[in-house]
């Protein structure tokens, strides 16, 4: 039974000025019952506002000029025409009959309430039901999405607390009862990314949806995170009967879920069908360089395809060279780590009694000139806080850093040598977004770090090294007064390595740089990196959660786990041969396309 079919959809936005552009341009697809359709496509393709058109909730500037959408959740019932109901009817679908989770969680959930307010909240809005019965169906519903173990599982876990006690049924109840109350009660800031993900499914979900639709559930997770969330999506739409729309811009992860797939570029649909077809057969460059440009575990490559590769010659793949082989000094270290120790005060105890989280417990390693070390990890597992440590923007609590056989930890944090030394340290943030100054123009953002230093000669000369690198890293020399607001995230990106090549550093942090970045940018910065590297001399630590980008990357592995390091090798050894379970778990998750049969 057809659930969903979007018919020659078309949306418009209009800006200030009145000019239009179209951001969906007549697409078309059907969604069947229980079916997981996946859509995919790079930023501005338009996936999101095709769902948000579904939902209602296009923004003022944006309108349906054209199409239908018509909704058939029973058999018996007429498809109803979405784009034609009045507001007030599409709120009594939106939530109800068609639900959404959103990419950002902490965005979508309000951070001065608590999750179970939040969950009763949805559910009574759509069903008349008490607030007692409405806190049960929360209950069960984070049950369902596993972030609260089931009462079997939480009567298991008090029996082994208490095997020494004599338990009564009160005693268990009571030890029920407190465990689901405490977790109702929690803030959002309390709670991880993947458990802030789950909620927000407990939420879509709670009305019984007969469609869901995920917008990038999964892009800021941990590759673990991202492979429970999608086996639960799964889960629930064959226990519930539910349909799917997935979208996302990972053609890696939507093969795990989808049964079928639509691919789209500049607002339209270029490709539609059976996924399995597609994945193995794929008939558009577009479709092709989405594909290619992933990195993959079982392939060594030192080039990552782009999209771009593969639009101008749609017959055959692009040929690829590789460039010369890299040289690695090993018989001087440029940096040293020797048994670092970093710790966070735990709240609550006496002053006196003070009790640490240890961040970084005892990590020693070695890091020479012109390599790239791969640091992998969960989030909370530490390696952004080793990152910021070797820098010396977080304090250690014990241990050596020795960077150009000099001790960091040894120096004054406001030190004239500690500064002469920053600019040789220099650090890439994940989010391109957060990382630069919306007031400041980009010409300005990269010359900034040469006025600090007095670095540069006077203000022409500083303005031709920043024309310089905005060209060394793909960008328009001309650029130099936008504004961030005027660029991509990709572009952005770009900027900020910009930024860090200023000063000609000899060490370059990565601290999860191209993880928000769509998959084809991502190729684009990556190749970027590996260039410059070449060029320049950089050494580089490469952080990320993704053992794919970083095993393209590295030429050691380093794999940390609650602080310590679980394992480290070259990347060819980590990934064929891992020896920790911990390892082993990562790799397994990391999303991979499917066999052909």
């Amino acid at each position: 039974m057809t659930i969903l079919d979007v018919q020659n959809l078309q949306v418009v936005f209009t800006d200030d000025e009145g000019k239009s552009s179209t951001a969906v341009d007549k697409i078309s697809f059907s969604l069947q019952k229980g079916e997981i359709l996946g859509i995919v496509g790079e930023s501005g393709s338009g996936k999101s506002v095709t769902s948000l058109a579904m939902m209602g909730l296009l923004p003022a500037t944006g309108k349906i000029i054209h199409g239908e959408i018509n909704f058939q959740d029973k058999e018996d019932s007429p498809p109803i025409n979405l784009v034609t109901l009045t507001s007030k009817q599409k709120r009594d679908y939106r939530g109800g009959k068609i639900a959404m989770i959103f990419q950002e969680p902490m965005s979508s959930l309000n951070p001065v309430y608590n999750i179970g307010f939040q969950i009763t909240e949805a559910i009574r809005l759509h069903q008349n039901i008490s607030e007692s019965e409405a806190k049960r169906k929360a209950i069960n519903l984070l049950q369902e999405v596993r972030l609260l173990p089931s009462d079997k599982d939480l009567t298991q876990e008090f029996l082994q607390q208490n095997q020494d006690k004599t338990s009564t049924d009160k005693d268990i109840a009571i030890y029920l009862n407190n465990k689901k109350r405490s977790i109702l009660k929690r803030f959002p800031h309390e709670m991880s990314g993947g458990q802030l993900q789950r909620v927000m499914i407990a939420i879509a979900i709670s009305c019984q949806p007969s469609i869901l639709i995920a917008d990038e559930p999964t892009t800021a997770l941990d590759v673990t995170v991202q492979a429970t969330i999608l086996e639960l999506l799964k889960e629930l739409c064959r226990s519930r009967q539910m349909s799917l729309i997935f979208i996302t811009h990972d053609l890696a992860v939507v093969a795990n879920i989808a049964d079928s797939l639509a691919v789209m570029y500049q607002g339209k649909i270029v490709e539609y069908g059976n996924i399995r077809d597609i994945l193995f057969n794929p008939q558009q460059a577009y479709t092709q360089g989405l594909l290619a440009c992933r990195p993959r575990l079982e392939e060594t490559r030192t080039y990552l395809p782009t999209v771009a590769d593969f639009m101008g010659n749609n017959q055959e793949t692009p040929a690829f060279s590789a460039p010369n082989p890299r040289e690695i000094k090993l018989n001087e270290p440029l940096l040293r780590v020797n048994e670092l120790k970093v710790g966070f005060v735990k709240k609550g105890g006496l002053p006196w009694q003070k009790e640490y989280f240890w961040a970084v417990d005892d990590v020693s390693f070695q890091l020479f000139a012109g390599e790239t070390l791969g640091l992998v990890g969960e989030s909370g597992c530490g390696k952004s806080t080793l990152a910021r440590t070797i820098l010396r923007l977080i304090p250690t609590h014990s241990g050596k850093i020795e960077f150009l056989n000099q001790d960091l930890t040894a120096l004054p944090p406001r030190s004239q040598r500690l500064r002469q030394l920053r600019k040789e340290l220099q650090i890439v943030f994940q989010n391109p977004y957060n990382s630069l100054n919306p007031r400041i123009s980009i010409g300005n953002t990269i010359a900034e770090p040469m006025v600090i230093h007095a670095m540069g000669g006077n203000g022409t000369k500083r303005r031709e090294r920043v024309r310089y690198l905005l060209d060394r890293v793909g960008l328009n020399p001309n650029w130099f007064d936008r504004f961030p607001h005027e660029l991509s995230g990709g572009q952005r990106q770009r900027v900020c390595i910009a930024r860090a090549l200023a000063l000609n550093p000899q060490l370059i942090i990565c601290d999860e740089s191209v993880s928000a970045l769509d998959v084809s940018i991502q190729a684009q910065v990556l190749n970027l990196l590996k260039e410059l590297q070449q060029e320049f001399g950089l050494t580089y630590i490469f952080i990320s959660h993704d053992l794919s980008v970083v095993k393209f990357m590295s030429d050691r592995i380093m794999v940390m786990n609650r602080g310590k390091i679980e394992e480290m090798s070259t990347a060819k050894q980590i990934i064929d041969n891992p020896q920790r379970e911990y390892t082993r778990k990562l790799i397994a998750s990391i999303p991979k396309f499917p066999t052909a049969v």
